[in-house]
């Protein structure tokens, strides 16, 4: 394991007596690229501001760096960090006098500061801006050049709330993809506020999770996606299919009940109090096309198809029974021969069911 570049413990903000942010531990490594996701109001930015000593804290420590934050203060936080919020902040003036500035700041020799402004603007891809005002920017050039000004100085830690939000998706892609980059090639540590879960999955090696301020699942991209800790987690990365069940434990096995009498068996830990399970829908498949009929043990079902979407790399379908409607995903050539009104057999594992 790297560096701990952040560790916090027991941190804790009160709002109105109401905590609003409570972190029991967290520590971000060096050259990790974490995503801090969670639903609006989860404590997100909240937590970023903290970390930026942007936001005191009533309880609990933060460490920076291997130092105590609260001895050494804002000063430590932002020689070795770079903040970037969703609007750019961009001043008066030139993009190369913009980029120049926290080099200014902190006192960099004249004869250094064209040097590395070039560099930083050429890492995003944005030198041919250098003498543009900054107010003629469109948002992605923006951002870019923001980017640009946040590494110019090599901070160890760059802290994203959510810049590219107001970006275009393939606007967002090329940036996070660049960014992912250059955060490899010189081991920076990132820390990405993104509503985005594409975004997410596309930049971060971690996901850590929040919800009414507290930490609720920790883990990689995949594993948040395909497990969700909680339900309001599967909404927030749109899981497919969120069903209503009746759980009963027997020990280390579990007996899920779904609406018009499907029940199975799974040998997992159930959660407190489940209400619902969830299914992703590339878990469930077209079992009309034999070769899925060999896969089992599988829980089936008959229904119709009420609607057929497409899209890049899977087609969603919806399918409605009698008593339970599901979305799978499959691939093209897996639905060409499907039409609306269709009937349709299809099956899932039960181990691929998550309880929540």
């Amino acid at each position: 394991m790297g560096k701990a570049i952040i560790q916090l413990a027991g941190i804790k903000i009160y709002r109105n007596r109401r905590p609003v942010l409570d972190i029991d531990n967290m520590t971000v490594t060096a050259g990790e690229m974490v995503a801090l996701a969670g639903a609006n109001g989860a404590g997100k930015s909240t937590l970023l501001q903290v970390i930026n000593m942007l936001l005191p804290y009533q309880q609990g420590t933060l460490t920076l760096f291997g130092q105590d934050a609260a001895k050494y203060g804002r000063e430590n936080a932002r020689f070795y960090s770079a903040m970037m919020f969703q609007e750019t902040l961009l001043v008066r003036g030139t993009v190369y006098d913009n980029v120049a500035l926290p080099l200014k700041f902190r006192g960099c020799p004249d004869s250094q500061i064209a040097e590395k402004v070039t560099a930083a603007l050429a890492t995003f891809r944005c030198q041919h801006l250098a003498r543009r005002q900054a107010n003629q920017l469109s948002g992605g050039e923006a951002q870019r050049v923001g980017l640009a000004r946040a590494i110019v100085y090599q901070p160890q830690l760059l802290l994203l709330d959510e810049p590219f939000a107001a970006l275009d998706a393939a606007s967002r892609t090329a940036i996070l993809s660049d960014l992912r980059q250059v955060a490899m090639q010189n081991k920076l540590t990132v820390l990405l506020v993104s509503h985005n879960f594409n975004d997410v999955l596309y930049f971060a090696e971690r996901v850590v999770v929040l919800e009414g301020g507290r930490i609720v699942q920790d883990e990689c991209p995949e594993a948040v996606l395909r497990r969700p800790a909680t339900q309001a987690v599967a909404n927030l990365v749109d899981m497919d299919n969120i069903l209503p069940c009746q759980v009963e434990c027997s020990g280390s096995s579990v007996m899920i009940r779904l609406p018009g009498g499907i029940e199975f068996s799974k040998n997992a830990p159930a959660p407190a109090r489940p209400s619902a399970c969830c299914l992703p829908g590339d878990a469930i498949y077209i079992l009309n096309q034999s070769p899925m009929r060999e896969c089992r043990p599988f829980i089936t079902l008959n229904g119709t198809i009420s609607a057929i979407t497409p899209g890049i790399g899977a087609y969603k379908v919806s399918i409605k029974s009698s008593c339970l409607a599901l979305t799978l995903r499959a691939p093209r050539e897996q639905t060409s021969g499907l039409s609306l009104g269709d009937n349709i057999e299809v099956g899932f594992n039960p181990d691929e069911i998550q309880l929540v």
